[in-house]
């Protein structure tokens, strides 16, 4: 898009330089070596018009193309970031899932459990 943008300006940027640089007359215009002949003032201004727009849909065509590339590069760099965040994020959580199985394990070791014989459950007596 971007490309054909810049080749539409250029496209009527050198027709009209040509144009500008050719005509010696005031009604009659030469466009690449082509004549353009019985013109009326009028028809040349709206030949003039028409490049003029051509020339403007073609810059909005350049700056459209080149935002759209920009945004992409943006959204592409934003994606990056956040699978790296997640990575960290996924290697800070498996750090802490170690550091809690290892606690689990000393409390474990540190309290060693009761035989089943001896406990007594809760708010519940015991008929032994």
């Amino acid at each position: 898009m971007v490309l054909l943008g810049l080749l539409l300006m250029l496209g009527c940027v050198a027709l009209a330089v040509d144009a500008v640089v050719q005509n010696t007359a005031t009604m009659h215009a030469i466009a690449f070596n082509q004549p353009i002949t019985d013109l009326s003032l009028g028809a040349l201004f709206i030949a003039g018009a028409v490049v003029g727009l051509l020339f403007a849909l073609g810059l909005a065509m350049f700056t459209g193309g080149l935002g759209r590339a920009a945004r992409r590069r943006r959204e592409r760099r934003a994606a990056e970031q956040s699978g790296a965040e997640a990575d960290s994020l996924r290697a800070e959580n498996a750090r802490l899932e170690q550091q809690l199985a290892a606690e689990r394990t000393d409390d474990a070791s540190a309290y060693p459990e009761e035989p089943a014989s001896t406990r007594t459950g809760g708010r519940h007596r015991s008929m032994t």
